[in-house]
């Protein structure tokens, strides 16, 4: 009679510690799925500037300003600094989208620059790559025609 009461007991504390051994194992598991994500990628560096272009009186012409117009650019980087990847270059995308409104020109040009270094780490060598990002704004506007 006494070794059915202590049966349950034994199940129990048995589910209990497989219980616990999994918990630990899948902890031990997703700690050493993060050390492998660390070593890939050692640090990130990200810094940021803007560039106003204090753009004369477009030489005396009257114009209309036809509104706000923004356009962003990604320029990629290998380990020698060589250009990967590139989109078109800001201006002219600014240029286009001033077209887009009617307009023929651009006026008070903003570029910011958001530049980030990723270091890569496989084995014995380490990799740094560059992404730049170009972000613009600027005034579409239109000159008159008198």
């Amino acid at each position: 009679m006494k070794d059915k009461g202590k049966l349950p007991h034994i199940i129990t504390v048995t589910a209990f510690m497989i219980f616990i051994v999994l918990g630990l194992s899948c902890g031990t598991m997703q700690r050493a799925s993060q050390a492998i994500t660390e070593d890939k990628t050692a640090s990130i560096e990200t810094t940021s500037k803007g560039v106003v272009h204090n753009m004369p009186p477009p030489d005396g012409k009257p114009f209309d300003v036809l509104g706000m117009i923004f356009a962003t650019s990604i320029t990629k980087y290998d380990e020698n600094g060589l250009e990967t990847i590139s989109d078109e270059g800001v201006i002219i995308m600014l240029l286009r989208e001033a077209q887009k409104l009617g307009g023929n020109d651009i006026y008070n040009l903003r570029i910011d620059e958001k530049v980030i270094f990723e270091q890569t780490n496989l084995g014995q060598r380490t990799i740094t790559t560059k992404t730049a990002t170009y972000s613009g704004s600027a005034l579409a506007i239109r000159y008159r025609n008198n």
